[in-house]
């Protein structure tokens, strides 16, 4: 009697607890889902910034995880960090592996750059200047867990429950 009591409250632990793991899932999966929700895509735009109207000025594209990414009418020698401020900054970005690709001929090429280690470093390093064409992309965070993982531990949890709440349904109906 001691053994089916027991066998019974940790069926019950353990359906509870996969039932939590399960529901903790899949509102993580339809919070970041686009199924309920319609966002507008982003939209690339052109943005001027001169401190002088006689100032002449190279065009630079931003794409990638900012906030306001398209063309940027920006000051020669402006350094990449600031480029990056007059986009309002990022939205969950990998600023350790931001991709610069150069087309003039002094420094053709493409560049990563970790924006971390600029924006912490002292006056020793110099800026990452820019020059007319550049591209620059700044990639989005990788996520800890891929939709795909969560979408099977979802799945195995809800499956899990189904079992365990039969068994436990069959024990106390005998």
């Amino acid at each position: 009697m001691l053994s089916k009591l027991f066998f019974n409250r940790a069926l019950t632990i353990i359906v509870t607890i996969s039932f939590f793991i399960s529901q903790t899932f899949v509102s993580k999966a339809f919070a970041e889902s686009s199924f309920f929700e319609v966002k507008e895509p982003p939209r690339a735009s052109e943005f001027i910034y001169r401190s002088s109207q006689k100032e002449s000025l190279i065009g630079v594209q931003l794409l990638g995880a900012v906030k306001n990414p398209g063309i940027y009418y920006v000051p020669p020698q402006t350094d990449l960090l600031k480029l990056v401020t007059l986009a309002a900054g990022t939205e969950d970005a990998d600023l350790s592996a931001v991709l610069v690709r150069k087309v003039d001929s002094s420094q053709q090429g493409v560049y990563e750059v970790d924006l971390n280690k600029l924006m912490k470093s002292t006056s020793d390093i110099k800026p990452f200047k820019l020059a007319q064409d550049d591209f620059v992309y700044v990639p989005k965070k990788e996520p800890w867990i891929s939709n795909d993982v969560s979408r099977s531990i979802t799945i195995v949890s809800l499956i899990t429950s189904i079992v365990l709440t039969s068994v436990l349904i069959e024990r106390n109906s005998k």
